[in-house]
């Protein structure tokens, strides 16, 4: 038990230590450990100082703030690339001899203000359908599918691209497809099935004319599709899901109807990929291999 008094009483004692008083008056400055400092204000307004390396990227910002009132301290402790205790407490000397004026923004921050940019985004929902070229087991032979198909997702103008910012959105987008029964002709057995396709992606649009009321758009994407097979293939029944990664460059118009909302068609292409359904029948490997690429049209609503 007097061991750990003893601990405890050394902790208090070199805190105590540690804690000192730097600068006193109108601002106090208090070092409570190496690096760390707190500045106390006679208002009640308290702030952390931390000038260790790598540690606090906003220091300058938070003394331009403590010192707002102080315009020409303020100002050049905002412009200081490093801090130090020495800067710390000179800083902290001039402030409580400062002639106090109320706080008014300088010529170069209303500048900054007036060009700052912050980022936009619009949401978007799109129906329309989904074209499959579907081959077996990469014959050149082509029937068709047709699927039904519903996206929504979020297209974002980053205010840091600057000029580029109301051309280049950065998208994110999620889709369902769906499909009735169909009976292919071109499989080497007897084959019929539906096809639900989900698919997510990230990708990029650059939309033209970006403040006029017509604008074409170019745009690629990249993501990962799960399709779903419900049917039969040689009189065995399939139901299976297969995933795949794909690319989907698309183009397309946009009418604008206001400053927020446009609405227009886009059309995308998914180059072909290859889903293995393959599965075991009657103690036998039964290979079935399907190749897809689809074309999609769908009518979108930019809000």
């Amino acid at each position: 038990m007097k061991s750990i008094k003893l601990l405890l009483l050394v902790f208090f004692v070199s805190f105590g230590i540690q804690a000192q008083e730097l600068v006193t008056g109108k601002a106090t400055l208090i070092r409570t450990a190496e690096g760390i400092y707190e500045i106390k204000k006679t208002d009640g307004t308290i702030k952390k100082i931390n000038i260790r390396p790598n540690e606090d990227k906003h220091v300058q910002g938070t003394l331009a703030v403590l010192f707002k009132d102080c315009e020409e301290l303020r100002q050049s402790v905002f412009e200081s690339r490093i801090v130090t205790e020495g800067q710390l407490i000179q800083a902290v000397e001039r402030y409580n001899k400062c002639n106090y004026t109320t706080f008014e923004p300088t010529e170069k921050e209303i500048e900054q203000a007036a060009n700052f940019q912050g980022d936009e985004y619009k949401l978007f929902a799109s129906i329309g359908g989904s074209l499959n070229r579907i081959s077996f087991f990469n014959f050149d032979d082509y029937e068709n599918l047709t699927q039904g198909q519903l996206s929504f997702g979020v297209a974002a103008t980053p205010g840091f691209i600057g000029s580029l910012q109301g051309s280049l959105y950065f998208t994110l987008e999620a889709s369902a497809a769906f499909s009735g029964d169909k009976d292919f002709s071109n499989s080497p057995f007897t084959t019929n099935f539906k096809k639900n396709s989900y698919r997510a992606s990230l990708g990029a649009e650059y939309h033209f004319n970006k403040k006029g009321s017509i604008q074409p758009l170019i745009g690629i994407g990249a993501g990962l599709v799960r399709d779903h097979y419900d049917g039969k293939y040689d009189g065995y029944k399939i139901k299976q899901t297969e995933g795949s990664a794909f690319l989907i460059p698309k183009a397309g118009v946009l009418f604008s109807l206001d400053d927020k909302k446009s609405l227009g068609v886009i059309v995308s292409y998914i180059p072909e990929y290859e889903n293995d359904l393959t599965f075991i029948g009657d103690g036998d490997i039964i290979p079935l291999i399907i190749d897809t690429h689809f074309i999609n049209a769908s009518l979108y609503l930019y809000f």
